[in-house]
């Protein structure tokens, strides 16, 4: 096995032990001293730093076997559906086009989550890495390592991820672009732009960009314009149908490589 590096390390065997994730830090260290680990090909020790551009090699078979049991049980159908919903897969992240009705993770009321039965479905751990409503659709990420969750998830903190999101209106905001800037309970800015786009079929349809990445946002955002979401139940009581909120383009860097990911707008809703 041959794993090169794309950033400095202080440590080998922390290193390896967060990359390899199932694999005993015991084991792992003992490798380096038998010498069955190097860096660049020479000897090196547990605590040898590595650097960007560095190759580990590895001369050891590792036994993947995990004691996590899988076993959401998914119909043909069920399967069809969730694999059909993949749009892209690496070594290090999922992106899927998220179903509408489907709570990301466990909550108290929630015992099978859209994690579990990917989970299932890849019969392989996942890590949430960003969330979106239960009742929103679109794009979103999961990552497949530990080391890709800590990488992807502080491009989200550091808002080094482009995210487009369509949310359709019952009525027209006064202008056809802008910026919206309010504050949610905690006293914390929201901020967003929107500009209003064409879509067949529907009126009142607007492209948004966050700006800052607060819970429920965009619809908390709409409704305190006076201008909510149709079918949004959080903030519109007497709203009925699907909420008309979608993410539909992710754009990021990770590892040297530039992803763009974006739905066909004429197939969203």
């Amino acid at each position: 096995m041959k794993i090169k590096i794309d950033q400095d390390h202080n440590r080998l065997d922390k290193f390896l032990y967060q990359y390899l994730e199932k694999i005993p830090l015991s084991l792992i260290q003992r490798l380096i001293r038998k010498y069955k680990i190097k860096i660049n090909n020479k000897k090196s020790k547990a605590n040898s730093a590595i650097n960007r551009g560095d190759i580990i090699y590895i001369y050891y078979n590792f036994d993947y076997r995990t004691d996590k049991e899988f076993n959401i049980k998914l119909s043909i159908e069920d399967r069809k559906k969730f694999t059909k919903h993949i749009i892209f897969q690496s070594d290090d992240f999922l992106i899927i086009n998220k179903i509408r009705g489907y709570a990301v993770q466990r909550g108290s009321k929630i015992n099978i989550s859209l994690k579990d039965l990917y989970e299932s479905l890849l019969k392989q751990n996942l890590y949430i890495v960003h969330r979106l409503d239960k009742d929103t659709s679109g794009l979103m990420i999961f990552a497949k390592t530990r080391i890709a969750a800590s990488g992807i998830s502080k491009l989200f903190k550091d808002n080094l991820v482009s995210k487009f999101y369509i949310a359709i209106t019952n009525k027209p905001f006064e202008k056809t672009s802008g910026i919206l800037v309010n504050k949610n309970n905690e006293k914390k800015i929201l901020k967003s732009q929107y500009r209003k786009i064409n879509l067949p079929n529907y009126s009142n349809v607007y492209l948004i960009k966050l700006i800052t990445g607060r819970k429920h946002q965009i619809r908390l955002q709409f409704y305190l314009n006076d201008n909510p979401i149709l079918g949004d139940k959080k903030f519109l009581e007497k709203s009925n149908g699907n909420l008309m909120l979608m993410s539909t383009s992710l754009s990021f860097s990770y590892r040297d490589n530039f992803y763009k990911f974006k739905l066909n707008l004429n197939q969203i809703f």
